[in-house]
């Protein structure tokens, strides 16, 4: 039976637009959900019959979890943070597994980076990294060679052999080549070497820039053509241990050099090979020199002309003579005086450090005349450094006498070891005052800020400490893990224009908050 009232249709409200509607639709379907990891509560998940309360008074006292803010690194631009992750990449090996591992998207940046899965050092887990090679697609290749000790003669030879296969077919995509052998095993430079060498377009390198082969116990004779003698790109190399045949095609472009020559030849024959090998890469820029010591007698000192051309390196700045043994190995005695050196900015005479339990006897190496005779002209020296065995008073002494003086202050010298006492500067420095713009003492145990405020005296000519209008030696003094020498009560020389810097475990000391010592030296 039907309802007898009846409301009009006129006395209904209007029905709202549809924009208001969509409007309405669109504020709630913009708001921001819950994160889906987020569990529900307990009371959302109890069936409604089991419910003891309204519904209207469930839902008012429901409140929506606050959405989480978007981390600050997730606004930058995937290429800044793809070269983010290849800079980590050169300190890590294992840096673009971490990353990938982090979220999606940090995935997906890492696995359509091929910059980043360019370095290939190999080990024992090979199919990771035929795998890296297959992410890095067409990219060049940075391949290392990790060394291992635990294995016997021919199981290191099979690793060796095995490890190589897995990049040689990948020749002409590397940049740089990283071989370092630790221990000693026969034939190990012909087990990582022979797919390089040969006669044949497949095994050259027109990608490569870096090369380093470290294997400081062969005793292979050997010699190597690398790469069909073709490198146009190689730029640095570090050879140590190994006889190469020192092509020009392969080796002209080099602008670092650090030899350690193989110690196969020695005396006349070890200076003329590398006298020739210098005079083809002429364009050095700098240049670290190494004989091994073969317990030479002194008769091989004596200074003949066996190379009969003058080695001219118009480009080399920087050049550092390394000793590893008891004494100064003739060959370098052969070498210096074939050398051209007219842009020779800085020099460095570096040995290993003395053993402590030897430190009170006379470790400075007895053929330093022979030395200071055989050194080229240095015309535009600034700096030298001079380390350990190096240290000797006279041949200091002699060798500033020796360096041109431009008619102003230019030179910074570095003295590092245990033989630089007050003695030592005081006989040292006697007449170089003028020459000098900077003094750095490095590892100087036995120097004292007593001493090396009475060494400043003398070469300034005046009592720094009283003097009000002076003008000293020396503009600067760099002071770094000198244990017995109190550097604080040194901080008084910025007042008389000596600027000094100090360096403790390997950090720059903020001298402007360090407490100072307003104790002068009389």
């Amino acid at each position: 039976m039907p309802f007898p009232f009846k409301r009009s249709r006129q006395q209904e409200p209007a029905a709202f637009p549809r924009s208001i509607l969509d409007a309405v639709k669109a504020f709630y379907a913009t708001e921001r959900r819950e994160p889906q990891y987020k569990p529900k509560n307990r009371d959302d998940r109890k069936p409604a019959a089991h419910s003891t309360r309204p519904r209207h008074q469930h839902h008012a006292t429901h409140t929506r979890a606050p959405a989480r803010r978007a981390h600050r690194i997730t606004q930058l631009p995937t290429e800044v943070l793809a070269h983010i992750f290849v800079l980590g990449a050169e300190e890590d090996v294992m840096f673009p597994v971490i990353i990938s591992h982090v979220c999606r998207a940090w995935r997906y940046i890492a696995l359509h980076t091929p910059a980043l899965w360019r370095r290939i050092t190999l080990d024992g887990s090979l199919t990771m990294w035929s795998q890296r090679i297959h992410r890095a697609k067409a990219c060049s290749l940075d391949i290392q060679l990790a060394p291992l000790i635990a294995m016997s003669h021919l199981a290191y030879y099979n690793y060796v052999q095995l490890c190589m296969h897995v990049v040689l077919p990948y020749i002409h995509r590397w940049r740089s080549l990283e071989v370092r052998f630790v221990g000693y095993a026969p034939f190990l430079w012909n087990a990582a070497l022979s797919g390089c060498c040969g006669h044949s377009s497949a095994i050259e390198a027109p990608a490569l820039r870096e090369l380093t082969l470290v294997y400081p116990e062969n005793d292979d004779t050997k010699e190597y053509l690398l790469f069909n003698g073709y490198a146009p790109r190689l730029r640095r190399a570090t050879i140590q241990g190994i006889r190469l045949a020192w092509s020009p095609s392969l080796f002209e472009n080099l602008t670092y050099l650090d030899y350690t020559h193989h110690g196969f030849t020695r005396g006349a024959q070890a200076a003329s090979e590398v006298l020739y090998m210098l005079q083809v890469s002429a364009g050095l820029e700098e240049l670290r020199l190494a004989f091994p010591w073969r317990g030479d007698t002194a008769s091989r000192y004596a200074l003949s002309a066996s190379f009969s051309r003058t080695v001219h390196l118009p480009r080399l700045r920087k050049l550092a003579l390394h000793v590893g043994g008891p004494d100064i190995p003739p060959a370098l005695t052969y070498t210096l005086p074939h050398l051209s050196l007219p842009v020779l900015r800085s020099l460095y005479l570096v040995s290993h450090p003395t053993p402590r339990h030897v430190q009170h006897m006379d470790t400075t190496f007895s053929h330093l005349r022979t030395v200071l005779k055989a050194l080229p002209r240095l015309p535009a020296l600034s700096l030298l450094h001079v380390a350990h065995g190096w240290l000797e008073e006279r041949f200091l002494a002699s060798l500033l006498s020796l360096l041109p003086y431009p008619g102003m202050p230019h030179l910074t010298l570095t003295l590092e070891g245990p033989h630089v006492t007050h003695a030592f500067l005081c006989y040292a420095l006697r007449g170089a005052g003028r020459k000098l713009r900077g003094l750095a003492l490095v590892r100087c145990e036995k120097l004292t800020a007593e001493g090396v405020v009475d060494v400043l005296n003398r070469l300034s000519g005046t009592h720094l400490q009283t003097a009000t209008h002076v003008f000293p030696a020396i503009s600067a003094l760099y002071i770094r893990d000198c244990a017995g020498l109190d550097w604080r009560s040194l901080q008084w020389l910025g007042t008389v224009g000596i600027m000094l810097k100090v360096w403790e475990g390997g950090h720059e000391v903020d001298l402007r908050y360090a407490k100072a010592k307003r104790t002068r030296f009389p």
